[in-house]
């Protein structure tokens, strides 16, 4: 039994080194050698882009911080994996760059509002990417303003209060 044992686990660390050795996937998610500035009070003025950029930054923009974790493999395909699917659903890397459809701003709304954003793995990790009622409010009245009041960077005053 003991000897079954001691042949498993070291199996399984034999099978954990060899994962290291395989190339990770992680190219897609580190910076790219000119990145893109993303101004994020220009996606969604100063209160909805500090949101975004707390909340959505990681997987939906070329602005990825990979954590010590995200280069241990399969962490790191399954994370890359995750950030691959995120940008190509949503990525604000290029947000000034293009129009928004109302269907986009309408899905934005709703993954926050169902709580299917931000996923749940990723916020048990990163606590400070939950969500508060306030912040999906925010959101959801951003997605459905008019389009002339989505682009105007809102300014605050020093009470926090919008001018």
């Amino acid at each position: 039994m003991r000897a079954t044992l001691k042949c498993s686990a070291l199996g399984v660390s034999a099978l954990f080194a060899v994962l290291q050795v395989v190339p990770a996937p992680v190219q897609p998610l580190t910076r790219p050698a000119t990145p893109r500035v993303i101004t994020w009070q220009h996606v969604g003025g100063y209160e909805v882009g500090a949101v975004l950029y707390r909340a959505c930054k990681d997987c939906h923009s070329s602005d990825t911080r990979v954590p010590w974790y995200g280069h241990v493999a399969p962490i790191s395909w399954m994370l890359a994996k995750h950030v691959r699917e995120g940008r190509s659903k949503l990525d604000f890397s290029d947000w000034d760059s293009r129009r928004h459809s109302a269907n986009e701003m309408e899905e934005i709304c709703d993954a926050v509002s169902n709580g299917s954003m931000p996923l749940r793995g990723y916020t048990m990790i990163h606590r400070d990417a939950k969500l508060s009622k306030h912040d999906v409010d925010s959101i959801c009245d951003w997605a459905n303003a008019p389009s002339s009041e989505k682009y105007v960077s809102q300014t605050l005053d020093t009470a926090g209060r919008r001018k």
